[in-house]
């Protein structure tokens, strides 16, 4: 008896371990699937509960509904559809596989030679869409000179379903924007804003992505003053707003606002590798789309201030070569009868502010005079020689066209020492020459009169990477012209080449400023 009570309680205890063993773990599992089942419903509870996020969310909604009814579907139409092009004859068997082929039955014929005086009587098809949104009461529409470029028919579509017939009253491709016409009555404008555009600014994108009609999405201002290059080609004005907002093909000429509904921006680009949105987006900032607009409504077309400069980046080593220790623009020269030339500023100026702002970058140059009218003066600061000048300057009206270049002649002397020639090589000129012109060209003030003609450059090296070539005349090393082979190594060699020099080049009409650099 005294065995049976002595193991009996050890017996128990043994039973018990192994039934907590064995169910244990299942019962430690589900006491924290309990524990987070109870977690998850106090959070929901919670996010119920939350006001900031329901007045979040109802903001949101408010946006929407108020920016929608000002937000139009802008359909274009052409009688030769955007990437086809008129066609010659074709023979009569491909005109026989043209009908009899499936995959071609709705392809449109080709054009013929002589079918251009009729184009007028063909149907406009089809050929493109994208956004745009109510300026005013009078219907103006706005959107991009993409959207519209070429058409020969457009349709605005309005939220409410109802369609109108518009026409083009005016475009800028130097900034992409278009207005268009519509009969007025019962529109809703957009409101315009007013303030400060900032990074991290919540905004919403408008438009018609992939035909979607009035579609919206929401992100921040991801950064300001972009210039991309979009419109290089037109000699065009870029400050873009950059956006993370989803932009699409189809939401060009759509607004982009701010979280109060107000139209800060008018999406126009994206950058992408897909085609498609991949989280950077560029709108023209409101200012510039307003400014234009208000011309293209009242002339039809858009008048810009003019200096009559050209301009170059100024980077620290180029503006040290300067004695300059700052931020500006470097003046290549100014050109001929025009307001800068007439006030008296130079090759080799470096403008600092423009009515008393900073100027950094020849697009923030660009930008703010062409953004000032004709006739209005402004205040000019340079730096000279190790001293600030001031000058006021009566802008002129930007011309529509700018002189065509004329290519160098070749010259003489190309004598050289060994160690001479050594020098140049390192540099990557490996050919040069005495120059003099056969002919002078007297309305072009800086035009190489003598200096010495690049012939030949070494692919990969300091000169090649700089941007220069054969036909070029470097005519100055610092402020120090030169007018031979021998003189332009004696020059060079003053300098420490390490840190840079600063070299005058010819290019056809265009003098340059170049810095080399050389890593030995």
């Amino acid at each position: 008896m005294q065995k049976i009570r002595w193991y009996g309680p050890t017996l128990v205890l043994m039973l018990t371990v192994l039934v907590v063993l064995i169910s244990g773990p299942k019962l430690v599992k589900h006491i924290a699937w309990a524990h987070e089942a109870a977690e998850i419903e106090l959070i929901k509870d919670g996010l119920k509960r939350n006001p900031t996020l329901s007045e979040l969310s109802n903001a949101f909604r408010q946006v929407a509904r108020a920016v929608k009814p000002s937000v139009v579907h802008v359909q274009v139409y052409s009688r030769t559809p955007k990437g086809q092009s008129a066609l010659g004859n074709i023979d009569p068997e491909e005109l026989r596989r043209w009908f009899l082929d499936p995959d071609r039955q709705n392809t449109p014929l080709p054009r013929r030679d002589n079918d251009d005086d009729l184009k007028k009587y063909d149907v406009p098809q089809p050929s493109g869409n994208g956004s745009g949104w109510v300026y005013d009461e009078k219907g103006h529409i706005i959107t991009n000179n993409h959207v519209v470029e070429g058409a020969d028919k457009i349709v605005v579509r309005f939220k409410d379903g109802s369609e109108r017939e518009a026409e083009i009253l005016g475009t800028d491709p130097k900034t992409d924007v278009a207005v268009l016409k519509v009969k007025n009555g019962e529109l809703h404008p957009a409101t315009l804003g007013g303030e400060v555009v900032e990074q991290g600014d919540i905004v919403f994108a408008f438009g018609s992505p992939f035909g979607n009609d009035f579609s919206m999405s929401q992100g921040i201002v991801s950064g300001k003053g972009r210039q991309v290059g979009i419109l290089r080609s037109n000699a065009g004005y870029e400050n873009f707003i950059q956006t993370d907002a989803a932009i699409n093909p189809g939401n060009s000429g759509g607004p982009l606002t701010n979280i109060r509904g107000e139209v800060i921006g008018m999406n126009s680009a994206i950058a992408t590798r897909s085609g498609f949105s991949n989280g950077v987006g560029y709108a023209i900032p409101i200012r510039m789309v307003k400014r234009v607009a208000d011309a293209l409504i009242k002339d039809g077309k858009v008048h810009r201030g003019y200096l009559g400069i050209v301009i170059d980046p100024l980077d620290p080593k180029l503006a040290r070569t300067f004695g300059y220790d700052g931020k500006g623009v470097l003046v290549r020269y100014p050109v001929e009868g025009t307001p800068a030339e007439e006030a008296g500023i130079k090759r080799g100026d470096i403008i600092t502010t423009i009515n008393g702002n900073n100027v950094d970058s020849p697009d923030v140059l660009r930008n703010t005079v062409a953004g000032m009218p004709p006739g209005e003066e402004v205040s000019v600061e340079v730096f000279r020689s190790g001293k600030t000048l001031k000058f006021t300057i009566k802008l002129a009206v930007l011309p529509e066209r700018t002189a065509s270049l004329t290519p160098a002649r070749p010259g003489g002397d190309t004598t050289t020492t060994p160690a001479q020639d050594k020098l140049l090589r390192k540099l990557g000129l490996e050919k040069v020459s005495g120059f003099k012109p056969t002919a002078a060209t007297p309305r072009t003030p800086n035009t190489a009169k003598a200096g010495v003609m690049i012939e030949e450059v070494r692919v990969g090296s300091v000169a090649h990477s700089k941007g220069l070539i054969k036909g070029m005349v470097i005519t100055h090393v610092q402020n120090v012209a030169v007018k031979s082979p021998a003189e332009l190594v004696k020059q060079l060699d003053k300098h420490d080449l390490s840190k840079g020099v600063r070299i005058s080049v010819q290019a056809g009409d265009q003098p340059v400023y170049v810095l080399l650099e050389l890593n030995e």
